[in-house]
């Protein structure tokens, strides 16, 4: 513990036991065990017959179905035990691994004290509590007090029925009463909180943007001072856009957006249409998944993908990234690509994706708050050199400099590409080095072998699959 911030401050052997619990992405078994037999105490069957999987796979269909719809048609409700086991068999895995990682990287970053309060609006079946449970077991003298609301009773009681056992199981390190009965769009708990947590939850809300700002507004008059306030949706399109929008909203309404987005320009960002999000490493497919996905179908019922977009909000100012792009410094602004079309240039930019390219090109969504239109920066393979790695190394979120970029605009696509070759250059500014991209070259020389003839692809915008 930091004795002057009162944050918790991770031990070595606390930061490789987190590390190893990241590294694995096979579902807890507990989690896993826990499902099972509450499938089986719902359904009154053993969970591999036949027609309880039916069941459930018919409820992931019309799930699916229900989170497509846009506008009024759009309305996300559980009804009926199958649809919460569908919810758990289907989503919870992924969610689960997700918000282990991401209360992680929170306690990583210095944000979390030895004790916090947590509000987990919209609980569900308790993913938030076996999360947390999950980090804090890796903790020394780390603890949780989570307060949870979740208006739909059957939900409330796939909770009781999974995490009072759970956070047994991993050491007691969370206190997790029974769900409240409670619509947040009406009423919140007194008190305060150290952390609120609105996990696949905004989306749901009907009314449109000013309600979920107005809301949201309420929650963040609930943060202690140095309180942090996390908002996490799905990484579709309509989803993902609607969260940066809202975030944005919230930052003109008085909160610090401490993290994805950096304030690198300090303005207030534009882009239009903003969809990013971040990537985990896919899980492992549960026993569950594989049992529901046998046949032709496999892909509509093991998810496995680890992809969502999120917003960190305070109200103390306090954001990951303070650095600012000097007056000085001789880096273009995106907001000036038009001016510098079939020119090279420098740039200081966030990265706000994984790599999403094709087998032949490395592609990254950047930003630096003055654009009007998305940007990339793309990197041919086979142009790959040792001073690119500082982008392909990269971090979601991480400030990095660009050099010797060749400005394209694709006109099918409404955004800029930034072209790298040979001579272009990369260095990071704020950040973190994680694990380097694989050699596509070397990938594609495995695949095919060598002197395949094909020429690798030239320069695009590709959008990431819009995928649910």
């Amino acid at each position: 513990m930091d004795s002057v911030t009162g944050r918790h401050v991770l031990t070595d052997a606390e930061e490789t036991r987190l590390q190893k619990l990241i590294e694995n992405r096979a579902t807890d078994p507990r989690l896993d065990s826990y499902i099972v037999s509450y499938i089986e105490k719902i359904s009154g069957k053993k969970w591999v017959e036949e027609s309880v999987l039916e069941k459930i796979r018919t409820e992931i269909t019309a799930q699916k179905d229900c989170y497509w719809k846009e506008g009024g048609r759009r309305i996300v409700q559980y009804k009926g035990g199958y649809s919460v086991l569908a919810y758990m068999a289907y989503q919870m895995p992924g969610y689960a691994a997700e918000l282990t990682e991401f209360f992680s990287r929170l306690i990583r970053d210095g944000l979390m004290r030895d004790h916090i309060r947590i509000l987990d609006v919209g609980a569900g079946p308790g993913t938030v509590a076996v999360a947390v449970a999950r980090v804090l077991e890796q903790c020394d003298a780390a603890t949780a007090e989570i307060v949870a609301l979740e208006r739909a009773e059957i939900f409330r009681e796939a909770y009781q029925a999974i995490v009072p056992a759970f956070v047994k199981e991993a050491g007691d390190r969370v206190t997790a009463p029974r769900p409240i009965a409670a619509d947040v769009t009406k009423s919140i708990p007194d008190g305060e909180f150290d952390l609120i947590i609105c996990s696949n939850v905004i989306n749901e809300l009907v009314g449109g943007d000013d309600l979920r700002a107005e809301i949201l507004m309420r929650l963040s008059g609930h943060l202690v001072q140095d309180g942090t306030l996390i908002l996490i949706e799905p990484a579709d399109l309509a989803n993902a856009t609607m969260l940066r929008n809202l975030s944005r909203d919230l930052k003109r309404r008085g909160l610090t957006l401490y993290a994805p987005c950096n304030d690198i320009r300090g303005v207030h960002c534009q882009v239009s249409p903003c969809w990013t999000f971040a990537t985990y490493a896919d899980i492992k497919p549960t026993k569950l998944m594989l049992a529901l996905g046998e046949g032709k179908e496999k892909y509509r019922f093991v998810n496995t993908d680890v992809k969502f977009s999120y917003a960190v909000l305070r109200r103390d100012g306090h954001r990951r990234c303070s650095y600012r792009v000097p007056a000085a410094a001789k880096r273009a602004r995106l907001s000036q690509l038009k001016k510098h079309v079939g020119r090279r240039i420098h740039v200081t930019v966030s990265v706000i994706s994984a790599d999403i390219g094709d087998a032949k090109n490395y592609l990254y969504l950047i930003c630096d708050g003055t654009g009007g239109i998305p940007a990339y920066v793309a990197l041919p393979a086979h142009h790959r050199n040792s001073g690119h790695e500082a982008l392909l190394s990269v971090q979601y979120g991480a400030v990095v400099a660009i050099d010797s970029v060749l400005v394209r605009f694709n006109k099918n696509q409404n955004a800029y590409n930034l072209l790298m070759g040979p001579k272009s250059s990369t260095r990071m500014i704020v950040g973190v080095p994680g694990f380097s991209v694989p050699d596509k070259i070397v990938m594609l020389k495995e695949k095919y072998g060598r002197g395949s003839g094909k020429k690798p692809a030239g320069t695009y915008c590709q959008r990431p699959q819009n995928k649910k």
